[in-house]
């Protein structure tokens, strides 16, 4: 019986060894593939770019100012920026409005969402929306709590004439502004964000697409050729979904990493993480309640038993018994380690939270489960305030 427990402890010590193995090998190619958003001196000689950035907001009364500030701030660019009031119950309309009245409604327009349709997705529509109303050659789609540079969206829009491109996604330095915060928000960059994205987005020729929320920009033409959000309204993952449909029919996109052009700390709190991973899982695993739940299993077994097999295997090490089992099993602790510190390149956090790790596994796993129960249960996604079922997403 020893024999075999030994046997099988140590098939999953290799296993676990090669899975992280492959996520590591995959996170450095991915990162290395994202090129840095270069800086472009503006060419005075030219007309500035009209850019429109579109911003769906729902109670974002305490985030929303800095960054709206920091769009109106933007060189080298003429920007106007529309923000769709997704039915905050926050005072999000009031602070937006104020700044309405400070900088006038050509360079700031605020409207109200009043109404949302069957078949959409509430952000789809407010983006949707807010696009109708929009008159640049550029449309940029951000959240209402990304900071931006200066010269970000010049350097966005310069980027993209140079490659001539019909979508860019720019990487946001990501934050994590308290210790919970680093506990999850590495681990969810490093399994949902860079280990699911395809390096090859990166190449504007590959026709395979990767979004960023915090920074999606696409030429205005190319977008509304492709049908607009409109054709994307079920799509829970909206910036991936808007990602793959500009690189349809020959688009020609491509992602790069803002360093510290433009930054976002996409939760603040425990419940925020939780709720924002709960909603994610799903559209990962094709809305499959049963793939959800087999991976968040997957995630506490891969977080927890690499360090119970190594210590439990030290002291059959040491007697001489089982000699190997030590090995993979420490590899299988080392190599997650080390995909968190990579990821560093792209999220700001305290770095002695990879030791502990695994208790954000745990968060991550236990929210995913929970995701899976209720949509195999009832048939619905809840985000934000709303509830969304099965039919919501057919048009995805």
């Amino acid at each position: 019986m020893l024999e075999l427990t030994l046997q099988l402890s140590l098939a999953l010590a290799v296993a676990l060894c090669v899975g992280w193995a492959l996520v590591l090998v995959h996170v450095f190619r991915t990162t290395a593939a994202f090129q840095r958003l270069p800086a472009i001196l503006p060419d005075g000689d030219r007309p500035l770019p009209r850019v429109t950035a579109v911003i769906a907001a729902r109670d974002e009364g305490q985030t929303i100012e800095p960054a709206l500030r920091s769009l109106l701030a933007q060189e080298g660019v003429d920007l106007e920026v529309v923000v769709v009031d997704d039915m905050s119950s926050d005072d999000t309309a009031e602070v937006v409005q104020r700044i309405v009245d400070e900088v006038g409604k050509k360079r700031l327009l605020l409207l109200p969402l009043k109404k949302l349709p069957p078949g959409w997705i509430a952000k789809n529509y407010a983006l949707e929306i807010g696009q109708g109303r929009a008159h640049g050659d550029w449309l940029l789609f951000s959240d209402a709590d990304v900071l931006h540079g200066r010269r970000a969206v010049y350097n966005a829009v310069a980027t993209m004439e140079k490659d001539r491109l019909d979508h860019l996604a720019v990487f946001p330095r990501l934050e994590a502004g308290s210790f919970v915060e680093a506990l999850v928000l590495p681990l969810f960059v490093l399994l949902y964000q860079l280990r699911l994205v395809d390096p090859r987005a990166a190449d504007a020729d590959s026709g395979v697409g990767a979004g960023i929320g915090a920074f999606n920009m696409v030429r205005a033409d190319s977008y509304r050729l492709r049908g607009t959000h409109a054709r994307i309204r079920g799509s829970i993952l909206d910036d991936r979904a808007l990602a793959q449909m500009m690189r349809d029919e020959g688009g020609r996109g491509s992602v790069v990493r803002a360093v510290g052009q433009v930054r976002h700390r996409p939760y603040r709190s425990m419940r925020e993480i939780y709720f924002g991973v709960k909603k994610s899982v799903l559209p990962q695993f094709g809305h499959s309640s049963v793939l959800a739940a087999a991976a968040a299993l997957l995630l506490v077994v891969a977080a927890v038993a690499p360090m119970t097999l190594v210590l439990a295997g030290l002291p059959l090490w040491v007697s001489g018994r089982a000699p190997w089992l030590v090995l993979p099993a420490a590899l299988a602790v080392l190599f997650p380690l080390i995909g968190l510190l990579r990821a560093r390149s792209m999220v700001r956090f305290e770095p002695l939270a990879v030791l502990l790790f695994p208790v954000g596994a745990v968060i991550m796993a236990v929210s995913a489960m929970h995701a899976a129960i209720i949509f195999a249960a009832r048939g619905t996604i809840e985000w934000r305030g709303r509830t969304y079922t099965r039919k919501d997403f057919e048009n995805s």
